[in-house]
């Protein structure tokens, strides 16, 4: 199974999380880590 989310999205960058069984993925282009972590935090 596959999970995707977009943690934030906006003009100052994007973040996003991928989710397999076996791998977790965090592709951030230039967002804070303090909008990375709420954005983890809302995931689930």
């Amino acid at each position: 199974m596959l999970n995707f989310c977009s943690l934030y999205s906006g003009s100052s960058g994007n973040c996003s999380f991928i989710e397999t069984e076996h791998t977790k993925l965090l592709v951030d282009a230039g967002v804070s880590l303090k909008k990375i972590e709420e954005g983890l935090r809302n995931y689930k």
